[in-house]
């Protein structure tokens, strides 16, 4: 059980130009200079909400728009960077918020 994590439904009827902590699941072994070229050029392209990159063992999280996530695939692609998952992250504070919220 130590290895879930909850996964937030974006909903895409909403504000598209919202920032999401968006997660690419990436190789375990992947390059970290390679990763921090593609960081660097994410940020040159302004492609994203905030100046943070949160770096896991087998994932990375960036705060952006949904619109700019396939233009970020693209740029994973262009250096051939594996990655196999997209998705948003919820912490207990944000679903506790969710539930008291229906």
């Amino acid at each position: 059980m130590k290895n879930i994590s909850l996964i937030k439904k974006i909903e895409y009827e909403d504000d598209l130009s919202k920032p999401y902590p968006v997660t690419f699941n990436i190789d375990i072994g992947y390059d970290k200079a390679k990763a921090r070229s593609i960081f660097n050029e994410i940020k040159e392209q302004s492609l994203l909400a905030q100046d943070i990159l949160n770096l896991g063992n087998n994932s990375f999280t960036i705060h952006i728009p949904l619109t700019n996530i396939p233009k970020i695939t693209k740029i994973l692609l262009k250096y051939k960077f594996n990655f196999y998952g997209i998705y948003v992250v919820y912490d207990n504070y944000l679903e506790m918020k969710e539930v008291e919220d229906e």
